[in-house]
């Protein structure tokens, strides 16, 4: 995917872009050949200081075609407070790409005002593991004592989740409850082994 490509979905300016870091890589270059003004980061955590600088860049240079990428694994939730406004009213020359492996770690204020989309959507079904393999990570999942925070195993659980839906895309019924699974890792304080233990039973 180029930044041509989010150029022609205008009227839309605020993207969130699931992608590796290599997607990132190729973007940001493709959006610097069309426009030199483009502003790229790449961070582990999208901070409050991230949110802030994104902000007062939206704010300055109207009337000119600019882009602002950003490539993050973790979302603060105090950033998202502060962004809020800004993607909600960007000028209208302003694109905003925000890129992460992991969407659904995304606050949901920040992706009700975003376009999901992939950078490439045969991504899974090029990398996907076999039915067997996925049910083995996750039975080790679900024994697992690791006291990794709370985001990590979250990240974990999508990318199963991920792979389970990979098995199970061409039936909507049990891909559906793929979809609630990953509503349900982010609508409460539900642990990652229930959500998992309780897909996997009810799509294989």
């Amino acid at each position: 995917m180029t930044i041509d490509d989010f150029a022609a979905l205008a009227p839309q300016q605020a993207f969130l872009l699931q992608g590796a870091e290599d997607d990132f890589d190729t973007l940001m270059g493709t959006a610097l050949i069309r426009n030199p003004l483009t502003n790229a980061l790449s961070v582990p955590r999208f901070t409050t200081d991230h949110a802030k600088s994104l902000v007062t860049f939206i704010n300055e240079g109207i009337g000119t075609e600019r882009y602002f990428i950003i490539f993050f694994s973790i979302f603060s939730p105090d950033a998202a407070e502060i962004l809020l406004k800004s993607l909600e009213e960007p000028d209208a020359d302003t694109r905003i790409v925000l890129m992460t492996p992991y969407p659904y770690l995304v606050p949901a204020t920040i992706r009700s005002r975003t376009m999901l989309i992939h950078s490439d959507p045969t991504v899974f079904e090029k990398q996907v593991l076999s039915r067997d393999v996925v049910l083995a990570q996750i039975k080790e999942e679900f024994a697992s004592d690791a006291e990794d925070d709370a985001a990590t195993r979250r990240a974990k659980a999508v990318q199963m989740l991920d792979m389970l839906e990979a098995h199970v895309r061409s039936t909507p019924k049990k891909a559906d409850i793929i979809y609630k699974a990953k509503d349900m890792l982010f609508a409460g304080n539900l642990p990652t082994k229930y959500v998992l233990e309780y897909a996997a039973s009810m799509v294989l």
